[in-house]
């Protein structure tokens, strides 16, 4: 008897022993699974800030503001050079003096010729009154002294072409020729620039030329709107004004020259060929809306798919988390660097927070976190 009872014992509990399994099995497969959690990138984020400094910095080179290229009217060996580059010369200054010889004959033989009309014309003129000779011969003593005049005024003028004078008083910056050089009409002997302004010449960017105002820039041609500064003394700056730009880019160029003008100084030698830093207000010719934002170096990164373009990644929180959400990317030109980021023009707004670190690890609409430094770490 107690064999039997052992026996349904051990059958019993082997028979609760698989039900429990298989009731185990069966609420494994019937159980949900658990949704996957969507992974964020931890990022540090920087809220953008508007920055009120329009002033951009481009290298420029001196030019005069008023000058000219002195040259003979007619060609010859040159007998006398008068100045030397660097010189400051009067109004009406002898510069430059062509070999006479052949303008001083042909003047000669001019007035000979003249002297002889002349009296001609003279004798014809009182003979015709008394009838002594006929019109048709007074009128031919006419044409030849007309004629005899007007060669010695031409002789004349070619003997007084052999000299060059200052039209006006001023420095004279360079003379391209030497001594006894024969030249040809129109060549520059020497360059003459007039004191009192100076104008400085410099590259301004295709995407800067496109925002310029220009009625604006007209409004403000007589205020100051950019400073310069020389080698010799950079921490002074020279104020100056906007003077003109050229409408059409140079060959192979992705920039158009603007220039501007300013006195010239009077404690610093300054001459043409010279370099220069221009220091100018973008406020002044673009339009007032426009804005720059502070953001940090690497804030800034280049598109994939169109790597010319610069783009910063805005942050997206989302609603139940504001430090959880995602990156879309905004496209930004790059004014210039200073000394604790970088300015930048763009849609952005006050209350922008971007990416600031490891802008180039994320893409857009990826799900980012903001990562927040612990204490003591």
């Amino acid at each position: 008897m107690s064999t039997e009872r052992s026996l349904f014992h051990r059958t019993t509990f082997r028979a609760v022993i698989t039900f429990v399994a298989l009731v185990g099995l069966s609420a494994c497969e019937d159980a949900p699974t658990p949704p996957k959690a969507v992974p964020y990138t931890p990022v540090t984020l920087y809220n953008v800030q508007h920055s009120d400094e329009t002033i951009a910095k481009f290298p420029g080179q001196v030019e005069a503001s008023e000058y000219s290229n002195l040259s003979f009217r007619i060609g010859g060996k040159l007998q006398e050079l008068k100045v030397k580059a660097g010189e400051e010369v009067k109004e009406n200054q002898l510069i430059a003096r062509l070999d006479d010889r052949d303008a001083k004959a042909q003047l000669a033989t001019a007035q000979s010729q003249f002297d002889v009309s002349s009296a001609m014309f003279e004798r014809m003129e009182a003979s015709v009154e008394k009838g002594a000779v006929s019109r048709s011969t007074f009128d031919e003593a006419k044409a030849n002294f007309l004629a005899a005049k007007a060669s010695l005024t031409n002789a004349q003028d070619q003997l007084s072409y052999t000299e060059l004078r200052a039209p006006f008083a001023g420095l004279i910056a360079s003379v391209p020729v030497e001594n006894y050089q024969v030249i040809v009409p129109q060549q520059t002997i020497a360059e003459l620039h007039m004191p009192g302004a100076i104008d400085v010449t410099f590259q301004l960017p295709e995407q800067k030329m496109r925002m310029i105002d220009r009625s604006r820039a007209r409004k403000n041609r007589s205020s100051e709107m950019a400073w310069v500064t020389f080698s010799g003394m950079p921490e002074k700056r020279y104020g100056a004004m906007y003077k003109d730009h050229e409408s059409s880019t140079r060959q192979g160029e992705l920039s158009y020259e603007v220039t501007v003008t300013l006195p010239e100084p009077d404690d610093i030698n300054v001459l043409s060929g010279m370099s220069a830093t221009v220091l100018l207000d973008m406020s002044k010719l673009i339009e007032s809306d426009t804005k720059l934002w502070l953001v940090p170096f690497g804030a800034v990164v280049t598109d994939n798919a169109q790597p010319e373009k610069a783009i910063v990644w805005r942050f997206k929180p989302s609603a139940d988390d504001a430090k959880k959400g995602s990156v879309e990317a905004v496209e930004v030109t790059i004014t210039r660097g200073i000394s604790n980021g970088l300015l930048v023009e763009g849609p952005l707004k006050d209350d922008d927070k971007i990416v600031a670190a490891g802008a180039h690890l994320v893409k857009e609409g990826q799900s980012v976190t903001e990562w927040t430094k612990e204490g003591g770490l």
